[in-house]
């Protein structure tokens, strides 16, 4: 029997509200997803807590030599060396910096990986959170580009994501 999309999301709701009302079930944090954007991004936390860890080689495995990083929609990183030298740069500035991953959402279709995801940093006693969405684009299996629009949260304006640091 095949479901329409209403009675696949429904039939999986229902499974998932069946499996939160058994004892015997165990919940397990989510996994990040297998695309390539979040396993930059795994890469890219763990390396952000190893100083001198930044190099072209190391983007080089991600990225195309030419890639790009748009952020509202101005272009701020190109080429291997630069995405190095930009983190660089935020990584001698101290603090903590993360990319939440997994992500809020994240879908692929085709080479273009699309993300709605949470941005959190602490620096100088100070906490920061955004959200960020937008797009990478994949050229030979590695990025050529992402595309982020981000907003920044303010406890004062509005609850925060869940995901933002509060300590």
């Amino acid at each position: 029997m095949r479901l329409n999309l209403p009675g696949r999301l429904l039939a999986v709701l229902g499974l998932c509200a069946a499996a939160s009302t058994s004892s015997t079930v165990a919940l397990a944090a989510p996994e990040p997803s297998a695309d390539t954007l979040s396993r930059f991004f795994v890469w890219w936390n763990d390396t952000y807590k190893v100083p001198g860890g930044y190099t072209a080689k190391g983007f080089g495995q991600w990225f195309t030599p030419d890639a790009t990083l748009v952020l509202e929609g101005k272009e701020v990183i190109r080429g291997v060396d630069g995405w190095a030298a930009h983190f660089q740069k935020i990584q001698a500035g101290g603090g903590d910096v993360e990319i939440v991953v997994p992500f809020k959402r994240v879908f692929q279709q085709g080479d273009r990986i699309y993300t709605y995801h949470v941005i959190r940093s602490r620096r100088d006693g100070k906490l920061a959170c955004s959200l960020a969405a937008g797009h990478a684009e994949l050229r030979d299996g590695k990025i050529s580009t992402i595309v982020l629009v981000r907003s920044d949260l303010d406890a004062a304006k509005g609850p925060l994501d869940p995901q933002c640091w509060t300590k």
